[in-house]
């Protein structure tokens, strides 16, 4: 498995915001988004691959998931879904660990992940990204991970006006659901401030909403 990080925290976003897990951060992504925060999985004209990531044996990720003491593990990335064999095994090794994973909604799980994975948080990229619709988007994908039953859609917005209007076309075209709606932004400020605008326009659209809890108090 090429690996970008590993680390125990609190799940920061989403429906499982605020538990203990275990984190891996899979290196290498397949889209390009101007706003990424994890830039170092995938932007090589930054960053040396050979400095930012290495090939870790399955087995010894398995066995420092166990070592954790944690009932939760994220695969994240990046996109993890680049390596899902990897991901496969990983999965194997935990019976007993909840396995998470958060995707960009673009790669169709293979037929074993559909029974192995507990949790698929999937986040499918708006405009603001700057990627084209047909990159960023993948009805095929989407359709699977929706008849997993166990999919949850997580939107991140800056603009009310015009983004939540994109979310809601690309639930209604897509039939995503449950969905999860938050706030950009790398400080606390921003957050809360996202937090409050964010509130009304979510709760009247029947949606969840989402904090950054990870920027909030201050942990990875």
């Amino acid at each position: 498995m090429i690996l970008a990080e590993k680390f125990v925290s609190f799940q920061g976003e989403g429906p499982c915001m605020g538990q203990r897990c275990a984190f891996i951060r899979l290196s290498r992504c397949n889209l390009r988004c101007g706003w990424c925060d994890t830039p170092e999985t995938w932007d090589w004209t930054r960053f040396k691959a050979a400095e930012v990531s290495s090939k870790v044996p399955i087995a010894e990720l398995v066995s420092w998931v166990l070592e954790r003491d944690v009932d939760m593990v994220v695969l994240t990335g990046g996109e993890p879904m680049l390596q899902q064999d990897a991901m496969a095994a990983i999965a194997r090794g935990l019976p007993g660990v909840r396995v998470q994973v958060e995707t960009n909604g673009t790669m169709t799980p293979i037929p074993e992940l559909m029974s192995l994975i507990d949790l698929w948080v999937v986040s499918p990229k708006l405009a603001n990204s700057g990627m084209s619709y047909a990159t960023r988007i993948k009805p095929v994908a989407l359709k699977a991970l929706v008849e997993t039953s166990r999919a949850a859609f997580k939107f991140v917005v800056s603009d009310l006006d015009s983004e939540l209007d994109e979310v809601a076309k690309l639930v209604d075209d897509n039939g995503l659901a449950p969905v999860w709606v938050m706030p950009e932004g790398s400080t606390r400020e921003e957050v809360l401030t996202g937090m409050a605008e964010l509130v009304g326009p979510v709760g009247e659209r029947g949606w969840n909403i989402s904090f950054r809890l990870h920027i909030l108090a201050g942990a990875r």
